[in-house]
């Protein structure tokens, strides 16, 4: 009579521990953030079921394999992971069980114990930007939803309204000296501000990295020169059409423009083809200013919008996201986090398309920050949590959720979905 011995040594699978695998349905995609390679598997039960259990740290992060022998989907998948460093297998005899040890997500201070009273402020709030004054002068009247799709002068057609300045300085006052904060001055045109002589002086006192936008064309491009000679501070110039291309090569001719113009950000505002080639002329003059293209979607330019938009999905696994980068935009909105915005009312937005979470004159900034964390949305908004990016493969592949999608209360802006 034969007898069958029973097997003592078992074979697990695991993944390394800079391997990430999605997973929706019964579709898997499995990412090696060191080298980008990138393993899809299409509607494979077999396999979602091994790379659910190897992502289960109930059973050490181990899949094991001897369940399912001969299976010719195992075979080709563990293949596939050794090829590309992304896994392997591991025998154990007896009853010892081995296990993988893999790193948590970790981002310093967060998740925050929201009840404990040493909570700070401090420890979230990276960027506090101010609108000192609103117009609806005809400067921005051609772009009037701009700040809702990125961050720019904005247009408001209420008529004109003023911040004190004291109330910025205030407010930023505790922060003064604190690294990591920044704060940013804005409104329709800051150059028209009626304090913009009181900012100019005493602004620098904060200790604080500042950073000035402005329109063009503005009001009075003799501040400009003015606002290049603060310590610690950037300039961030706004060019619309048509008139904002005349008015940078006058402001490019200024001495003092010309001696700090590696301080300035050049952001064009733009809403065609035609529009693009005008940039392009306009930058063949030698600079030395960063330049930033912003398409700006006015309800008639949709061709051109989604051409420089949306994303391919060759476009979205060309990324690449780094293993820091995945964990963090599992947790938080990388583009959204730790920003708050002040409107010349004192209302305090934590983005320009959600609505008031308080404001600054009946509010302390640790309120502020903690309703945002507790029950806010932006901070948080990741594609886990919206429709229908939440069910995609490449979630964690793609840019944060920005002002576009929140505009347009659309989400995928690709091809993928």
């Amino acid at each position: 009579m034969k007898h069958s011995l029973p097997n003592k040594n078992e074979r697990f699978l695991y993944l390394e521990p800079y391997t990430f695998s999605v997973m929706a349905g019964n579709d898997v995609l499995i990412y090696n953030s060191l080298n980008g390679r990138i393993l899809e598997y299409r509607d494979s039960p077999a396999v979602a079921r091994f790379i659910s259990e190897a992502e289960d740290p109930g059973g050490g992060f181990l899949a094991a394999m001897d369940t399912e022998p001969g299976n010719p989907e195992i075979a080709s998948l563990v293949a596939d992971l050794r090829e590309s460093f992304c896994g392997d297998l591991v025998s154990a005899s007896g009853k010892l069980r081995p296990s993988v040890i893999r790193p948590k997500p970790v981002i310093k201070n967060y998740p925050p114990d929201k009840d404990s009273p040493s909570f700070s402020a401090d420890d979230y709030l990276r960027n506090i930007y101010f609108f000192l004054n609103q117009d609806n002068n005809e400067v921005c009247t051609d772009y009037r939803f701009a700040a809702n799709q990125f961050f720019c002068p904005v247009f408001n057609q209420q008529g004109y309204s003023e911040m004190q300045f004291e109330t910025v300085f205030n407010t930023c006052s505790r922060y003064t000296g604190v690294s990591g904060m920044e704060i940013s001055l804005s409104g329709s045109d800051i150059t028209a501000y009626s304090e913009i002589k009181n900012v100019i002086s005493r602004i620098h006192k904060l200790l604080l990295p500042v950073t000035f936008h402005l329109p063009l064309p503005c009001s009075d491009p003799d501040v400009v020169s003015r606002l290049l000679r603060i310590p610690k501070s950037r300039t961030s110039l706004y060019i619309s059409f048509p008139g904002g291309p005349k008015a940078l090569k006058a402001i490019r001719r200024n001495p003092e423009y010309i001696k700090k113009q590696h301080l300035v950000d050049l952001n064009f505002m733009i809403r065609s083809l035609d529009e693009y080639k005008a940039v392009t002329e306009l930058l063949q003059e030698p600079g030395k200013e960063k330049v930033f293209l912003f398409p700006y979607f006015d309800g008639g330019n949709s061709g051109f919008f989604k051409e420089n938009v949306f994303l391919s999905k060759d476009e979205i696994l060309s990324l690449k996201p780094t293993q820091k980068q995945i964990y963090s935009r599992s947790l938080i909105n990388e583009q959204l986090y730790g920003k708050i915005f002040i409107l010349t009312g004192g209302e305090v937005c934590a983005n320009m398309n959600t609505g008031p979470i308080g404001n600054i004159n009946t509010h302390s900034m640790e309120e502020l920050v903690r309703h945002e964390i507790a029950g806010g949305q932006c901070w948080e908004m990741t594609r886990m949590k919206v429709t229908p990016c939440s069910e995609c493969l490449y979630r964690l592949f793609c840019p944060p959720v920005g002002n576009y999608e929140l505009f347009m209360k659309k989400f995928n802006f690709c091809d993928v979905l």
